[in-house]
């Protein structure tokens, strides 16, 4: 899966790739000439050129009205890769200069568009040459961008998993092999018994019936000299490592894909493996809240009424609503720990890909400054986030004659009843937002600078606004 090698430093390479308009070396002329057309927009595309000095690959950074946080610099390293790949190259040497070049996303294309999911493939299909991209007198940005990247191929990894390797138990197995050494506490809570007595009855609700118990991992970070009165970051991910729906049982038509549901989880694990070793001056926790929605004699059913954490009961109408009621209690539980800000993360709902389509996040929070802050650090790092309201009018869908609140509203303003039901079980002191991610990270199909599978989107929404916390 990772099969690619990404350095500062010269070598030989059979292969050079020139970044048209931001290279003014000396090229061959037959290689200028191409240049320059594509630079002048006569043509388009990567251009191959071989030449008495050798085979050189063109590219140039195209800008799109809709690519954000330099995506199409994270676009060009997908090129080149693929590009070289193509040539069945061992190495390729990236030339580019200037203030102008986003060489960090560079980076990060690079080994984002390199990443496939091949663990499971057998013979000629699982084999991968490595391949060396060198991009001299970039260091620090290589770094980072590489940084970045590996952490949200991770995300990737654990997403594209298929359910029968990846469940609760094996999860959080995972979680505590990614943080050793990070500097952070972690602590998994696991089964449904301990759950329900630590105060977590939703997701021992949901989880009840899965292959493998349910568990909360907890991740914790105090740095060792804190500033006083440091605002602190939690981040709650929705984990269902294989969601069949439960008793209101999913259509079988791409059920496969259900395997993903874990996808804010996956994305919280991977930006804290990174956002710990940066060593920010304020606390940060990080909450995987982790089950299978599994049918069976043990499972919740519709009708089922419990009592959450904060004491508000909760009707269960349909159990393929069941990322709400796993993140509702943790939510709680994160503000008793002191969180003063939370991005929760979760492919909750279809109703955001009907309202957004499959590109593009949805944003739920009460406090617009809070909201605009997550927004802003999405599309600084090129993850599209757009806030829809938590229409206050819209609350009375979630009404029953029976219990203070319903886990769903009807059948339409899905996304929006979604987050009224969580705010319920924020206090209204914490600044809170609801990333649903339900279509990019799901992006199965392949998109931009990733292959099919999933994208690990939230990844470097996390770490960028991680970075920013303690300015504002």
């Amino acid at each position: 899966m990772h099969d690619l090698d990404l350095t500062a430093t010269t070598g030989a390479s059979p292969l050079t790739a020139i970044v048209v308009g931001h290279c003014a070396r000396k090229l061959p002329r037959p290689v200028e000439d191409v240049a320059a057309r594509l630079g002048a927009g006569t043509i388009k595309g990567p251009q191959c050129v071989v030449s008495d000095d050798g085979a050189f690959l063109l590219v140039k950074p195209e800008p799109k009205a809709w690519l954000t946080g330099g995506d199409e610099w994270r676009l060009l390293g997908n090129q080149i890769v693929e590009a070289a790949r193509a040539q069945k190259a061992a190495a390729v040497t990236v030339l580019v200069e200037g203030g102008q070049a986003r060489v960090a996303a560079l980076a990060e294309g690079c080994i984002l568009g390199d990443y496939r999911f091949d663990l499971l493939r057998s013979g000629e299909a699982a084999k991968r040459s490595r391949l060396t991209v060198r991009i001299p007198g970039f260091a620090r940005e290589i770094a980072d961008g590489a940084a970045i990247a590996k952490a949200q191929n991770l995300a990737r990894e654990l997403a594209d998993l298929p359910g029968n390797l990846l469940n609760p138990t094996t999860f959080a197995a995972r979680a505590l092999k990614e943080m050793r050494g990070a500097g952070a506490r972690v602590k998994v809570l696991a089964g449904t018994a301990r759950l329900r007595r630590a105060g977590f009855p939703g997701l021992a609700q949901v989880g009840q019936a899965g292959s493998a118990e349910p568990a909360l991992v907890e991740i914790r970070y105090v740095p060792p000299r804190a500033r006083r009165g440091a605002s602190h970051l939690a981040i709650v991910g929705k984990g269902i490592t294989f969601d069949s729906g439960g008793i209101s049982l999913k259509p079988g038509d791409r059920m496969w894909e259900m395997k993903g549901d874990m996808s804010g989880a996956a994305a919280t694990l991977a930006a804290m493996t990174r956002i710990v070793r940066e060593r920010p001056d304020f606390p940060v926790s990080a909450f995987l809240v982790l089950a299978e929605n599994m049918p069976d004699s043990r499972a919740q059913r519709p009708g089922d009424i419990y009592r959450a954490r904060n004491g508000k009961s909760i009707h269960v109408d349909n159990t393929d609503a069941e990322g709400r009621l796993v993140l509702a209690d943790v939510l709680t539980y994160a503000a008793e720990t002191g969180a003063t800000h939370i991005v929760d993360l979760a492919t909750l709902t279809g109703a955001c890909v009907v309202a957004l389509g499959e590109h593009i996040a949805g944003a739920l929070g009460r406090h617009d400054a809070w909201t605009r802050q997550v927004r802003d650090a999405g599309l600084a790092v090129g993850e599209e986030i757009w806030p829809l309201p938590l229409h206050g009018e819209y609350r009375k869908l979630l009404d029953h004659a029976h219990a203070d609140i319903n886990n769903i509203g009807g059948r339409y303003g899905g996304t929006i009843t979604a987050g009224i039901f969580l705010s319920e079980f924020v206090p209204e002191a914490v600044q809170w937002v609801h990333l649903d991610i339900a279509g990019p990270a799901m992006a199965t199909g392949g998109w931009r600078c990733y292959a099919k599978g999933f994208t690990g989107f939230g990844t470097r929404t996390l770490i960028e606004l991680a970075r920013g916390f303690g300015k504002k």
